[in-house]
């Protein structure tokens, strides 16, 4: 017998970069204001169990109705706002009960080729970062990309007639992560697919991947989903940090060698300063995002977090930003040293100047 959910619900997230930081405080104070307390609800649920340098702030945007396949779901859409410049939008979408896995899978491979909810979000990203725009001091309007991710949350099933640790055995997970639904996977893609398996209990089950997650969980506690959540806000200020690195050192590049260097230019002195202000402001903010989940007071969830931190290939981006951080600092230092060498031709070339007034009036006396 095929096994069924009979209890459960698709976290759709789009993740989306709204400034270089947010003054978490103002976003609370702006949602207890009249105008947006009638529009919006603020969930104030906290869990303790994960130890973060600035919980990030939960908004309940409302239910609306979102078309999946043939049905018309009614799903919540609720926000989370985090300190280093992100919101994070999560489709709740409820699992019909008695759908099979089968017909699961199909609503993965629906959903990870529609657009819809891509075109959603970005509107509703957009709102709110217009509605929290006094708590984002520099507002990013400019970078359009964003991170997308499906976790399956599934708290009770119908039919499964094997142990949770064997759940693979009578149902393809490996198919509904990757939400594909017309290939024959083979073996080593399962095996690889499933690899980053974990299990608090044997009542629960999550298995981790690069774009969703199925996370099995009967008491219906959210804090796996937060982690995954958390460490997908941080791979997009890593992308986005990358990306601004790539286009301000090539900025950089340009102006130098296409720039003409003069004995009285302030060109490079000008540019100097701006990539040590650059360097400065971007290790700062980067450092930052890296140290705001340091630790975990629950060693399982260190474990997801680090599974997914892999996953999302965290070290090559942190590699590739420190490679970019070390070039821009060799940058400020060339330019530095071109201004230095500027400063002592100038100096050299005042006290040539100094020399010659001196000599002046001694050569008009000795021609006299």
């Amino acid at each position: 017998m095929e096994i069924k959910v009979k209890k459960g619900k698709i976290l759709v997230y789009r993740v989306f970069d709204i400034g270089s930081e947010v003054d978490l405080e103002k976003v609370e104070a702006l949602f207890e204001e009249k105008k947006l307390k009638e529009r919006f609800k603020l969930d104030r649920k906290h869990n303790m169990s994960l130890i973060i340098s600035k919980s990030p702030v939960s908004v309940q945007l409302g239910a609306m109705d979102l078309k999946v396949m043939d049905n018309v779901h009614s799903c919540e859409l609720v926000a989370k706002v985090w300190h280093f410049g992100t919101v994070s939008l999560c489709f709740q979408i409820p699992i019909i009960p008695g759908t099979s896995w089968s017909e699961l899978i199909q609503i993965a491979s629906w959903i990870e080729k529609d657009n819809a909810i891509d075109e959603i979000a970005i509107v509703k990203a957009k709102e709110f970062q217009k509605d929290v725009k006094h708590a984002i001091p520099v507002t990013n309007n400019d970078w359009s990309l964003y991170e997308d991710y499906v976790t399956y949350f599934i708290q009770e099933f119908d039919g499964l007639s094997v142990p949770l640790a064997k759940l693979n055995e009578q149902a393809d997970v490996a198919a509904l992560i990757l939400a594909e639904s017309k290939e024959n996977l083979s073996d080593l893609i399962k095996k690889n697919t499933i690899e980053n398996t974990f299990q608090y209990s044997r009542d629960d089950l999550v298995v981790a991947d690069w774009n969703s997650a199925l996370v099995v969980e009967p008491h219906g506690s959210m804090d796996v989903p937060l982690v995954i959540e958390f460490a997908l806000n941080q791979l997009l200020e890593m992308r986005y940090y990358d990306d601004l690195l790539d286009e301000r050192l090539n900025n950089l590049y340009n102006n130098v060698v296409g720039g003409k260097k003069g004995i009285f230019s302030k060109q490079y002195a000008r540019f100097a300063e701006e990539a040590g202000q650059i360097y400065i402001e971007i290790s700062e903010i980067v450092e930052n995002v890296e140290n705001s989940f340091k630790v975990v007071g629950d060693f399982y969830l260190a474990q997801i977090f680090r599974a997914s931190s892999k996953r999302f290939r965290f070290d090559d981006w942190q590699k590739s930003i420190n490679e970019k951080l070390g070039n821009l600092a060799e940058v400020s230092k060339l330019l530095h040293s071109e201004v230095n060498e500027s400063r002592n031709q100038m100096m050299e070339i005042t006290i040539i100047l100094l020399i010659a007034v001196e000599l002046i009036p001694l050569a008009i006396k000795f021609f006299n």
